[in-house]
């Protein structure tokens, strides 16, 4: 152990300017609440763990790797797996640490024409366009890369609206996410398909976190228009948040230039190990398909319970394709002391009253049948009282 700590000494921030982008150290930090509750329904994980004896084959595949060799740098045998797992090509998959990483690729691979003088593409005035309320590291990554960019306003309902859609010239860029998180909305295939046609010199990408719940997944447009690009995770639907793997599905032509961007090696051995697990074996696909059939049956339990419960308590639950429910009140104080009131209860769940769009609301990720019982039972005390203001 070191006899003292040593504090860095902090650089001059003036001088520092000069060698970082002013649009990184100008942005606000991505955060995340962490206190300490007993239910926690704020990040959309997936209640249920891997069982032990599937966690042990994860294990018996990582003791066979050689722990002082690096990995595979891209990781394309797993990629292939996985294709063939959902039914397209082998070079249609690129891997990555989780979507969110994705996310900031995609945008620094193909946003950069939207710098400077804004031209993108083939003598086009591009524009970058994100939906909102939605993911918010879109808006993020744009101002971390300073990508000036227009949002794409949901309605008053909080669907998607193409009418609200800004003027796309070519070489534009559209990121969206179908369903749409935090709302649970999404945006029919039909829908896409038309715009996919109408804007064929638009580049599209359709981050689709969720699309194992929902009801129209956009596999199959990828064959048949070439401005598309999926992005999907294993962190939801899988029960794999702890991982960290997300990939894209493209034509080769937009993964080739991703690939040069995205450094090797960055997906480690127990990361290959568990995604492997996940894709090919047996018992872990009944796993997976049991899942899913408790969430989707606890998201209609749910959502009628609270549904019934807001029209005693002034606020409402919004239809969901996802494993969250939106909930709205009629003002940000309102949500914010309900908020307040569920975490000294002990029930976390998210705040997005302060995002653009969502005053009023509150997210809530769908949890176990325990867990669920626990927040709908806490809805019912809070509206028994007929006081939001009164402990739960």
């Amino acid at each position: 152990m070191p006899n003292k700590t040593i504090t860095p000494k902090a650089p001059d921030l003036d001088w520092l300017r000069g060698y970082v982008t002013p649009s990184i150290l100008d942005a606000a930090p991505y955060k995340i609440e962490t206190p300490s509750v007993t239910v926690k329904l704020d990040q959309n994980e997936s209640p249920w763990d891997w069982p032990l004896a599937l966690k042990n084959k994860v294990l018996a595949k990582l003791l066979e790797k050689p722990w002082n060799r690096y990995p595979s740098a891209f990781a394309d045998d797993l990629a292939a797996k996985l294709a063939a797992s959902i039914g397209v090509a082998p070079s249609a998959i690129l891997l990555g640490p989780g979507s969110n990483y994705l996310i900031g690729l995609a945008l620094e691979v193909f946003g950069k024409g939207f710098v400077g003088q804004g031209v993108h593409g083939a003598g086009g005035q591009g524009k970058l366009v994100v939906a909102r309320p939605s993911f918010p590291l879109y808006e993020s990554h744009s101002r971390y890369e300073g990508l000036p960019y227009e949002t794409w306003s949901l309605n008053a309902d909080l669907e998607y609206d193409v009418k609200l859609l800004p003027d796309l010239p070519r070489g534009s860029l559209v990121m969206f996410a179908s369903p749409n998180n935090p709302v649970g909305n999404v945006l029919p295939r039909r829908t896409l398909e038309e715009l996919l046609e109408r804007h064929p010199d638009t580049l599209w990408i359709a981050d689709e976190a969720y699309y194992e719940y929902a009801s129209e997944p956009y596999t199959e447009l990828v064959g048949k228009y070439p401005n598309l690009i999926l992005l999907r995770t294993f962190s939801k639907t899988m029960g794999a948040a702890g991982v960290r793997i997300g990939y894209f599905v493209a034509h080769e032509h937009y993964l080739d230039p991703l690939r040069k961007v995205r450094v090797p090696y960055l997906l480690n051995h127990f990361a290959i190990a568990a995604a492997e697990v996940l894709i090919s074996d047996p018992e872990v696909q009944a796993h997976l398909a049991s899942i899913k059939r408790n969430a989707l049956e606890q998201r209609g339990r749910v959502h009628a319970d609270l549904a019934q419960i807001g029209r005693q308590s002034g606020f409402t639950v919004k239809p969901s394709e996802a494993n969250f429910l939106l909930l709205r009140w009629p003002s940000s104080a309102a949500a914010t002391e309900v908020h307040r009131t569920l975490v000294e209860a002990g029930l976390l769940v998210r705040n997005f009253c302060a995002a653009p769009g969502l005053a009023g609301c509150l997210r809530i990720t769908l949890g176990d049948e325990r867990e669920n019982a626990t927040l709908v039972e806490a809805f019912r005390r809070m509206a028994t009282t007929g006081s939001q203001n009164s402990k739960i």
